[in-house]
């Protein structure tokens, strides 16, 4: 079973523009159902659980395995997850995060969680870092083979490398 868009979703949650209410609604654009029970009190625990989930890239990006599961086990103690299996039959069973009655905050913040406590478990605690582009500063999660993701997204990648290319160009001319 891959776990990589819960990951992904902690890295997405920790980028979000959580400057308004309309704001993280265009977050959740893609999940109509979760988008439209957005408040202001979900807004609030939201920023709060950014900021942490935050702190724990900064020690995954610099190798602090202590610290990232300190960090997470915090967090799971206050925010508890609840794993459900989900399925149309014996074939497709997976896990999700329950988000059957829980508040929007609850359920982003227990995807997050969920998805970092299983890469941590799974792959390690130096599975997530801070884009290496000076202009960008989102964080990502890398879940690669050889561990060798260093950009948040394509864009991100190629931009670093066409200003790198320019300034060899330019210093050998």
């Amino acid at each position: 079973m891959d776990f990589g868009h819960y990951a992904d979703s902690a890295a997405d949650l920790i980028n979000a523009d959580l400057s308004s209410v309309e704001t993280l609604r265009a977050h959740l654009s893609d999940r109509e159902w979760l988008s439209s029970r957005v408040s202001l009190s979900d807004l609030r625990s939201l920023r709060r659980a950014q900021a942490d989930l935050g702190a724990v890239v900064d020690d995954s990006a610099v190798g602090n395995e202590t610290a990232v599961v300190s960090k997470l086990n915090a967090m799971l103690e206050q925010h508890p997850v609840r794993p459900r299996i989900s399925g149309h039959d014996a074939q497709t069973w997976h896990l999700h995060v329950n988000d059957s009655t829980d508040t929007v905050a609850s359920i982003l913040i227990g995807e997050a969680l969920f998805g970092m406590t299983i890469a941590v478990t799974e792959l390690g605690a130096d599975r997530f870092g801070w884009c290496a582009d000076d202009s960008c500063g989102h964080a990502f999660f890398d879940g690669t083979a050889n561990h060798s993701k260093r950009f948040c997204s394509t864009r991100c990648s190629t931009r670093s490398n066409v200003a790198a290319y320019r300034q060899r160009k330019a210093a050998s001319s």
